[in-house]
């Protein structure tokens, strides 16, 4: 694949050298190439596309989250599970290896962007949801402390063994919170069973926000807690996909049109993860 670049200078495509690749957490691994237009590009909640070049075995390429990207050193990193044949593969490359990228792709976390910025904001990830999450979180700590949310990082996983990049999310100053199924660190229980915590009833719900990343089963939970309180909610998804660029149309997901009428006939319609997401207003999808 030879480098490229769009006539609007938002995409970049090429063959980038890589430049760490390791197990970071149970069955989850970062990877960090060299390439200086994407990292010039990248905005928060976007991701990007990589394919192991010189293959055809998988032929397509897969989507990951940005999870940081440096435009002063050039340094790109995404952090993948290993669930099928093409991230199994990638845990064997070595820095200096090669793979090929594209992007940023999908909207990324601008969507969620509001006229007044939220009083407080909770940001919930499990899995590999962290990754979404780090770009957004320097781009916060880096305001004004006066004008910046009162934030709060929540990290959900199974067990000790699954947390992944908690310490560098805590080396940037925001508020962590952990949460594990089997206690054994942090909060014994689920994500949302520390968010009472960070909004209690006495807030306004129009001073609240939640944007969250992870499994299915954990975004559902999030949303329906915040639709119950009246907080804007936006999630992240995590849908397979195969272009990456809506040509194919393997990601769609289903859209209420008018959230309030539920999901009847005639008031919902398919929207692609890759192009119209990853980011969604959560009142408007049907879990």
């Amino acid at each position: 694949m030879s480098d490229c670049v769009t006539s609007n200078d938002k995409l970049f495509c090429g063959t980038c050298k890589i430049l760490a690749n390791a197990e970071i957490a149970a069955s989850v691994w970062r990877v960090a190439l060299e390439a200086p237009k994407f990292a010039s590009l990248a905005r928060p909640g976007q991701f990007l596309m990589l394919r192991l070049p010189n293959s055809n075995d998988p032929i397509l390429g897969r989507p990951f989250a940005v999870y940081d990207a440096d435009p002063a050193t050039g340094r790109v990193e995404a952090v993948y599970a290993v669930v099928g044949k093409a991230t199994s593969r990638m845990t064997a490359l070595q820095p200096g290896d090669a793979l090929e990228l594209w992007g940023p792709l999908g909207n990324g976390w601008d969507a969620a962007r509001r006229a007044s910025a939220p009083k407080r904001l909770a940001l919930v990830a499990g899995g590999v949801g962290s990754a979404p999450f780090y770009l957004l979180v320097k781009e916060l700590m880096a305001q004004d402390p006066a004008v910046r949310p009162e934030t709060t990082y929540v990290f959900g996983a199974r067990s000790k063994e699954r947390l992944n990049c908690v310490d560098e999310f805590r080396a940037l100053g925001v508020d962590v919170r952990v949460t594990t199924e089997d206690g054994s660190v942090g909060t014994k229980g689920f994500a949302t069973d520390v968010l009472p915590e960070i909004f209690p009833e006495s807030l306004d719900p129009a001073d609240c926000q939640i944007l969250a990343c992870g499994p299915t089963p954990m975004l559902r939970a999030v949303a329906a807690w915040s639709a119950k309180r009246g907080y804007d909610c936006w999630t992240s998804l995590e849908s397979p996909m195969a272009c990456g660029m809506g040509l194919c149309y393997s990601c769609v997901v289903k859209w209420l049109i008018d959230p309030a009428l539920g999901d009847v006939e005639g008031n919902w319609d398919y929207r692609r993860t890759c192009v119209d997401g990853p980011v969604f207003n959560a009142a408007h999808l049907v879990w």
